[in-house]
Order: C-alpha cells, then sequence, then structure tokens
C-alpha cells in the first residue's frame, strides 16, 4: 500500500525534465460556478501527460539486471510516452504494446522518446494489454502496469504535493479518472495531512468501471466502452487504487461525452489551452456539476492530458459552439 513517504521520496527522487507544473486561474470556470477555479496545467508536461511522473519512479527503481532486461508496456498513449522518456533517461530498451484505434498522435510522440519499439495489437487497451503479457513471458522483460503499481501511483501522487503546497487554501481537487492511480496517489498526497480538502474524481458516463466499482463494494469490469475520452477508458479499475479509493472514501462524478466536449471548447476559447478528452473530463465536472461541489470555493480541476489528434480536436470545436457570451 503506498504511504505518504513514498510520494515524498518520489518527489525527491522526481527527474529535473520532469517538470513541477503550473496553476493556473481560469476565469470563465470561475465566472460560470460563481467559485475561485484553478487548472492544475498537466499538459505541459514534456510528454503532454501525468504519466511520465509515475513512469519515472517506477523505472528509476528497477534493479541493474531488471534494466538489462528491458520493460514493456500496454498503453493508448500517454503512459506509453512515459514509460518510453523514463527508459531513454536511464538507457533501458523498452516495448509499448498500443491498441489499433490508439490516437495518431500519441504513436508519433511516443516514437520520439529513444525509439521505442511499438507493437499496435487489439481494438482495446484489455486486448494490447494480453499482447504485453504474452510478449513479457516471451522475452523475460519487466511489465510497467500504467496504474495498479505503488511506484507509479507514488509518482502520480507528487501532482498532490506540488497542488497544496502552490496553493495551501484549496479545498476541493478533481481529477480524472481511468484505471485510478492519479486519483488515488494524490489521495494519499493530500488527505494525509488534509483531511478538509475534498478530492473527487471523474469519469465519463460511457466508461465508469471505477464509479461502478466503488458504488457496488468490488471491482467490476466493463468491456467495450466507447468514449472520446480515451486515455481513461478503462474497463476496471485497479486493484490497489481500489483499495485506497475507498479507504479515503473518494466519490466519482460521472460527465457526459457532449459535457466533455463543450470543456475541451472551453478551455481553449478562455483559457487558451489544448487540452485531450481525458483532461478535460475535470473542467466539465466543475462546469456542468457545480452543485455537487456543496459550499466549496476553492477549486483545482487536474488537467491530465494534452495528446489529442489536431483533426479530432478541430471537429470538436467545429461542432461545439462558442461558450464565450
Amino acid at each position: 500500500m503506498v504511504k505518504y513517504e513514498d510520494i515524498l521520496e518520489a518527489r525527491d527522487k522526481m527527474h529535473p525534465e520532469i517538470i513541477r507544473t503550473p496553476l493556473q486561474i481560469w476565469r470563465h470556470g470561475s465566472q460560470v460556478t460563481d467559485r475561485i477555479v484553478q487548472l492544475k496545467v498537466e499538459t505541459l508536461q514534456r510528454t503532454g501527460s501525468f504519466k511520465a511522473r509515475g513512469a519515472w519512479n517506477r523505472l528509476r527503481l528497477l534493479r541493474p539486471l531488471d534494466r538489462q532486461a528491458g520493460v514493456i508496456c500496454a498503453s493508448a498513449g500517454n503512459h506509453a510516452q512515459g514509460v518510453a522518456l523514463a527508459a531513454n533517461f536511464l538507457g533501458i530498451k523498452p516495448t509499448i504494446v498500443m491498441p489499433e484505434t490508439t490516437p495518431e498522435i500519441k504513436i508519433i510522440q511516443t516514437k520520439l522518446y529513444g525509439k521505442p519499439e511499438i507493437v499496435l495489437h487489439g481494438k482495446n487497451l484489455y486486448e494490447a494489454s494480453l499482447k504485453a503479457r504474452e510478449l513479457q513471458k516471451e522475452r523475460g522483460s519487466i511489465f510497467i502496469h500504467p496504474y495498479d503499481d505503488d511506484a507509479v501511483i507514488a509518482g502520480q501522487g507528487t501532482m498532490g504535493l506540488e497542488i497544496m503546497e502552490q496553493w495551501p487554501d484549496v479545498d476541493t481537487i478533481i481529477v480524472p479518472v481511468g484505471g485510478g492511480g492519479l486519483l488515488a496517489g494524490i489521495a494519499v498526497a493530500v488527505l494525509t495531512h488534509h483531511q478538509d480538502v475534498h478530492i473527487i474524481g471523474v469519469q465519463s458516463e460511457n466508461a465508469a468501471a471505477a464509479t461502478r466499482s466503488l458504488e457496488q463494494g468490488e471491482r467490476i469490469t466493463l468491456r467495450d466502452n466507447k468514449t472520446i475520452a480515451d486515455g481513461i477508458n478503462v474497463d476496471e479499475i485497479g486493484e490497489r487504487p481500489f483499495a485506497l479509493l475507498r479507504q479515503f472514501d473518494i466519490g466519482i462524478i460521472r460527465v457526459s461525452e457532449e459535457q466533455i466536449s463543450s470543456a475541451i471548447t472551453a478551455l481553449c476559447q478562455t483559457a487558451k489551452l489544448v487540452v485531450e478528452p481525458a483532461g478535460a473530463v475535470s473542467a466539465a465536472a466543475a462546469i456542468f456539476h457545480a452543485d455537487k461541489l456543496n459550499s466549496r470555493r476553492r477549486i483545482v480541476c487536474v488537467l491530465s492530458g494534452a495528446n489529442i489528434n489536431i483533426s479530432s480536436f478541430a471537429d470538436i470545436l467545429k461542432t461545439h459552439p462558442t461558450v464565450i457570451s
């Protein structure tokens, strides 16, 4: 189980090229919610996503023999880039298995980090994961799980430490959730010493395995989900994140596909940011479900990723009207 001290160590050992991302006031979000809303702009990471934090923390802990064996992972894109970057820093050979439906931008970006071997397989992350496990057994490499791993969770949790340092008065942090690693890491980092802060997860209503699992008290598998938020389209929450979210009694808001698209438009027009659908769900929750924030007044929305195909981004902006009145 991940402890607060693990997250402190991950922060202290973080690679210097994995940056402390800024908080940015979101005036439009503040206006429409009648609250102070700030954005944790994780889109500015070198890989365009928070995933570099956990990948680096996991790979830096590998023993020399494990590093020689190489690493392998399955990912829809952001974890792939994080693993490829961390492996490049450490001189480790990475193999990345991606679903055949992975956005082209994420494949192109992954190839930039040390020329990893990329294998396209399956129509979803589940099928890609099965292939990665098969290749792992054949090659003897080390499997790097995107979220169900203590070192990965601790690395992601460093974001929670940053938020509290940047805005000690924050009372609510809204976090995208797929497999649950980021949400669980932030929960440990923040709630260990700041129990008054409200941590909220957000999922697409079309891919809500974590939500259903917490509601039913056991991990639920939902396959063949269809959502534009591919970065959080996970069929089952991780075992470790699930235990941590139950421990801290974390709730999750569901947002619609329409709300996600509208949030992308709003962030582009009013905050001048490019945010992928999975990263924009936190903003969608803030502006469309402000009633669920109760009396909370100081909100941080975690924008977890920026890796969206330009054509998809253009389509969303074209089909959703301006949000500026």
